[in-house]
């Protein structure tokens, strides 16, 4: 396959059902990664099940970690008062963290506790050795590694616990690369011109560390991959050779059933997103893809 496009999926370590769906997938040779979650009650079992299965991967399959502040309990043991509740659980969210991320006193609170998280997540899948300890990949649950508070306090861990660093996910999807498609709604624009502004300055960071940059295909579309991706990759991986970027083809393709939800899923508008039907549309397209015409790109 051609080394500038990226078949991912988000969320293994979400669910059972989730789970088996992504390493169907992996079997069938339709995903280049995938990212675990670390956090979750199921990890040691994902864990398990990823290394049962790679056996009958026809390639390789590299696994980021899914570093996630949104949902279930912290891995780290320190006082995280400005990112969990009373019950443990996190209770922060992408809108509190952007203003955090403009207040200094709350900021400098903010950016510690993350770095406390951020290193425990990381050395948790280090220890389970699901992730390669010279080749470490990265990317977070709902992009909140984009704000710069978070992802100053990710450089920070990796500088501090010497990571060795392969990839960063740089949530960078250019509103006109989607020329000629169904336009999606106001707030789903707004949300890629948020996330299209702070990838200008990660690149900087990236280019800093020596750092590959990438595109992502997958947030203007907000959860649901369908046939239109095959009209803009094209023109995604035709900037991405002049830029020398990769493009990531991001996919949540994991169906998660009702009863999987926990306590640990606080959030309906995350369980929402985690039981919506349009995980099985985007199963099916991963499936379909023409992964020969993908090639020629």
């Amino acid at each position: 396959m051609n080394s500038i496009l990226d078949i991912h999926a988000d969320d293994y370590g979400l669910s059972e059902t989730s789970d088996n769906d992504i390493l169907q997938l992996c079997k069938e040779g339709k995903l280049n990664s995938l990212s675990i979650i670390p956090n979750l009650e199921i990890f040691s079992s994902s864990v398990d099940k990823f290394e049962t299965a790679k056996k009958d991967f026809p390639s390789e399959v590299k696994v980021s970690v899914h570093l996630n502040i949104m949902e279930g309990k912290p891995c780290s043991t320190a006082p995280l008062p400005n990112l969990v509740g009373k019950n443990r659980f996190f209770n922060i969210s992408w809108g509190k963290l952007f203003i955090y991320n403009y207040i200094p006193f709350k900021r400098r609170l903010v950016k510690n506790q993350l770095k406390q998280e951020i290193t425990s997540q990381i050395k948790k899948c280090l220890d389970a050795r699901i992730i390669d300890s010279n080749a470490i990949r990265i990317d977070s649950h709902q992009h909140p590694h984009m704000i710069p508070l978070f992802y100053e306090a990710l450089f920070d861990s990796i500088r501090e616990n010497n990571f060795k660093i392969e990839y960063i996910r740089n949530t960078c999807a250019p509103i006109h690369f989607y020329k000629g498609t169904k336009k999606e709604s106001f707030a789903n624009i707004i949300k890629c011109l948020i996330l299209n502004h702070y990838s200008k300055r990660l690149s900087v960071y990236l280019k800093k560390n020596n750092l590959p940059n990438s595109f992502l295909c997958g947030v203007y579309f907000s959860g649901k991959m369908d046939k239109r991706i095959e009209k803009v990759l094209p023109v995604f991986t035709k900037n991405a050779s002049q830029q020398n970027r990769i493009v990531e083809l991001l996919f949540h393709p994991g169906t998660v059933k009702e009863v999987e939800l926990g306590p640990e899923f606080t959030k309906p508008g995350f369980n929402e997103f985690h039981l919506s039907q349009n995980r099985n549309i985007e199963f099916e397209e991963c499936r379909n893809l023409n992964i020969k015409t993908l090639e020629n790109f």
